[in-house]
């Protein structure tokens, strides 16, 4: 009975060590942020921004994003808005986009929410100079 129990268990840990880089491995993920306001009609976006993201994916074009990820990034660019835009976080939703597999692939989907937005009549702006701290 014991003898069972160890060898389990020893097998159990080496599909353990096999799998388990799998799981870790990373990729590179393009992201962008949005800020915008409905009630003023304005839209701000950050460049796209490369960041190692988890190798998952259930998609063509993206990888699943850690929540963490996502919240870091809105938290920051709203805190960038403010201070850079002199605009009043509160009146603002941000959301971030991605991560996607390529960068033609994220400037392809700014660009096309870009479009939207201003064919909607919003007055729309690119923060080039938001820089993501990880």
């Amino acid at each position: 009975m014991r003898a069972k129990t160890v060898r389990f268990t020893l097998i159990l840990l080496l599909a353990l060590l096999v799998s388990a880089p799998h799981c870790w491995a990373k990729s590179k993920g393009y992201l962008y942020v949005v800020g915008y306001s409905i009630a003023k009609k304005k839209v701000f976006f950050s460049s796209v921004i490369v960041q190692k993201v988890r190798d998952v994916s259930y998609s063509d074009e993206e990888y699943v994003t850690e929540v963490e990820l996502i919240q870091k990034l809105e938290s920051q660019f709203q805190d960038y808005m403010a201070s850079a835009a002199y605009v009043t976080p509160s009146e603002y939703t941000v959301s971030a986009r991605g991560a996607y597999k390529s960068k033609e692939i994220a400037d392809k989907r700014l660009k096309v929410e870009r479009d939207r937005y201003t064919s909607k009549g919003y007055a729309v702006s690119l923060l080039r100079s938001f820089v993501f701290s990880d």
